[in-house]
């Protein structure tokens, strides 16, 4: 096995790396990648497309300089939508430029779902999840937990809260067409 970054070439640290089709990715090229990218996108990936990922990030950080934040739905992860140009961002950082959040366009929304994940060890515990499909070349889906904290109570004043949330990310879309909304209970 390679002691070296299939894509800089760098030595790879003990942690944080990511396993590709023919080889890894050292931490510091994760850290350059989308924070939508999940363990089974990279395992997809050779080291030629998350170069070309890569070059997709450098030039999202042009993007954000002209994506112009006309309203916001503030939560865990807030989405900031530019709705003249119908593009949108989420960040889990206020400073999304900072963060160089992926400039998104509604065009690209395929469907929009809330689900809910049971704990099988834990009787009743349950996460709420927000999961965006999505047509883009890098980035198919977005996943991420609504609630604050793993593991509500599902009669819970905070389940009722979360799900409120939920429903105002799924909310901010209404009225586009061509997006498939959806509210499922998972396992």
């Amino acid at each position: 096995m390679s002691e070296v970054c299939a894509v800089c070439g760098e030595k790879l640290s003990k942690y944080g790396n990511r396993q590709l089709k023919d080889g890894i990715l050292c931490r510091n090229c994760v850290k350059l990648a989308s924070p939508w990218l999940n363990d089974d996108d990279y395992l997809a990936r050779d080291a030629e497309a998350i170069r070309k990922h890569l070059e997709y990030r450098e030039k999202n950080k042009e993007v954000l300089k002209n994506f112009e934040q006309e309203r916001e739905v503030d939560g865990k992860y807030s989405l900031y939508l530019d709705e003249d140009n119908r593009q949108f961002v989420i960040s889990k950082r206020k400073d999304f430029r900072k963060d160089n959040a992926d400039v998104l366009s509604y065009e690209e929304l395929e469907e929009l779902a809330i689900f809910e994940q049971k704990y099988m060890e834990e009787d009743g515990k349950v996460d709420i999840l927000m999961d965006i499909r999505l047509h883009n070349p890098e980035i198919d889906n977005i996943c991420f937990r609504v609630n604050e904290f793993p593991g509500m109570e599902r009669d819970s004043e905070e389940y009722n809260q979360t799900l409120e949330q939920a429903f105002r990310y799924l909310n901010a879309f209404d009225g586009e067409e061509g997006i498939d909304f959806e509210q499922t209970e998972g396992e």
